[in-house]
Formats: C-alpha cells, sequence, structure tokens
C-alpha cells in the first residue's frame, strides 16, 4: 500500500467518525434530551457523552486535517484552490477550520455547560444546540457529497 492510499483511508475514516458523532448527537441525543424530565439530568448526561467523544473527535479532526494536507502536497495539488471548478475543496478546508475552532477554541475556552445547569431555560438552550447541531451536520453531509463527487471526476462547471 503506498503512502497516499493510506493518507486517503486515514482521511475517510476520520470524517467518518468525526461527522457520524456530530450525526448521532444531532439526530440521537439531543432530541432524546428534549424529551427527558430533568434539566439537571438532561445537561449531565450531554456532558458525559460529549467529554467522552471530544478526545475521540479531536483526533478525528487532526488526523482528517494532516491526512488532507499530505495528500495536497504529495499531489502537488495546492493550485487547485485557485480554480472555482474545485470549490469542494474549499468547503472541506472551511468545515475542517469550523471544527477546529469549535473543539479546540469556543467549547473549551467559551462554552460553559456548567452554567447551563442552572440556566431555567434548559429546554430553549437544548434546541438552539440542537439547530446549530442540525447546520453544521447538513453542511458537512453536503460537503462530504459533493467532495466526493469532485474527489472522483464529476465535473461542476462554474461559469
Amino acid at each position: 500500500m503506498n503512502e497516499l492510499t493510506l493518507a486517503r483511508a486515514l482521511h475517510v475514516l476520520s470524517i467518518v467518525i468525526w461527522i457520524g458523532g456530530v450525526g448521532f448527537v444531532t439526530t440521537v441525543l439531543l432530541p432524546t434530551l428534549r424529551h427527558s424530565t430533568s434539566g439537571e439530568d438532561k445537561i449531565a448526561i450531554f456532558n458525559e457523552i460529549e467529554n467522552r467523544f471530544s478526545f475521540i473527535a479531536k483526533v478525528s479532526v487532526l488526523i482528517a486535517g494532516l491526512s488532507g494536507f499530505f495528500m495536497i502536497q504529495k499531489l502537488n495539488a495546492w493550485h487547485r484552490f485557485e480554480d472555482i471548478q474545485y470549490f469542494w475543496m474549499h468547503a472541506m478546508v472551511s468545515i475542517w477550520i469550523l471544527f477546529m475552532m469549535a473543539l479546540f477554541i469556543i467549547e473549551p475556552f467559551f462554552l460553559n455547560h456548567g452554567r447551563m445547569i442552572k440556566n431555567p431555560h434548559i429546554q430553549s438552550n437544548l434546541r438552539k444546540t440542537q439547530i446549530v447541531h442540525g447546520i453544521i451536520l447538513t453542511l458537512s453531509l453536503l460537503t462530504a457529497f459533493v467532495s466526493v463527487l469532485g474527489a472522483h471526476g464529476f465535473i461542476f462547471k462554474i461559469n
């Protein structure tokens, strides 16, 4: 197996784990918590699951970025970022930057889930969280879809 094949396999695997986690939180965890009873339990459960997945998500996002960078470098594909036909590569990098910021900057330094426990508007917070996750999941899935098409030769003609 050559380096490029291994990098591509690691790239896809890391994205499956990362976006799969976002899909689970968005479509299963948050709706379940919103319909359960106790406010403090909701946030405690959310925090426990999020804390357990956080390390996995961070490693997955880092592997996706490193393997993506490696593939671009190995293929000498930097010129693609100058061509609108490869907009899907810009989309991949944009989603990656969004998650890097969320996982390594916004969540650890700006989100205070402990404050959410004491908030009487817990349902509203969970609803807002689910909406944000839904937007991020939709953008991520759309990016994955057009990126696979683009990487396999589907030509996007943009005039």
